[in-house]
């Protein structure tokens, strides 16, 4: 009995560390790696490119401006959102990393998920839902196919007064990645541009820091 107690014991504790591991691995899968991407254009797809990247192609999901803007064969590069799922792992770019960021905060809205938020950039245009936004106007949405009135409306509503209208506009300097890249030596205008690229979902401040110390540098 006394040795039947152990046993149990030792597959309890072997499980827990089992569910333990298996935690672990699947929240270091789900982490985003992937900032961006710059490579020759290899094909090009009903909705996507593929991008060659050193001999590894990756297929990226693009607004339908960009698909048309790519030429088989040129140098481009791409600011990516990666969605990982446990069914799935895509890439979304974006030429310019303010329409990435406009993107993610599509994303974050109820009910839009990454494939309706590129519609909407397609269908749309960054500067003109970054100015019905800022207006306040949700009729420019409510012609695209996927959204009603409700979520216009609420597109409208959650993101009026949190996206820029032009979608530029200078690094605060009071942001502490900017202030810590001008202490270490770079000039304002490199620490600026560092910033301005970082992915708008990295908000780890040290994160942040890792990754504008490499587009500084470069």
């Amino acid at each position: 009995m006394y040795l039947m107690s152990i046993l149990v014991l030792i597959c309890s504790r072997r499980q827990l560390l089992l569910s333990l591991s298996a935690s672990y691995l699947t929240g270091w899968y789900n982490v985003p790696m992937i900032a961006t991407l710059t490579g020759q254009i290899s094909e090009k797809l009903a909705d996507s490119l593929v991008l060659d990247v050193s001999g590894v192609g990756y297929e990226l999901f693009v607004a339908t401006d960009d698909w048309g803007d790519a030429k088989v064969g040129a140098e481009l590069k791409y600011y990516v959102h990666e969605q990982i799922r446990e069914d799935a792992h895509n890439l979304y770019g974006f030429k310019s990393i303010t329409a990435k960021n406009l993107f993610t905060s599509l994303i974050g809205v109820s009910g839009i998920g990454p494939k309706l938020a590129m519609q909407i950039l397609s269908s749309a245009g960054e500067s003109r839902l970054r100015q019905a936004i800022a207006a306040g106007d949700p009729e420019l949405l409510r012609g695209v196919s996927g959204v009603g009135p409700k979520t216009a409306s609420r597109v409208i509503v959650d993101l009026r007064g949190k996206v820029d209208a032009s979608g530029g506009g200078p690094t605060p300097i009071t942001d502490p990645t900017y202030q810590a890249l001008v202490a270490l030596g770079f000039t304002p205008s490199q620490a600026s541009s560092a910033v301005a690229a970082l992915p708008a979902e990295v908000t780890d401040e040290q994160a942040r820091l890792k990754l504008a110390l490499k587009g500084a540098s470069k």
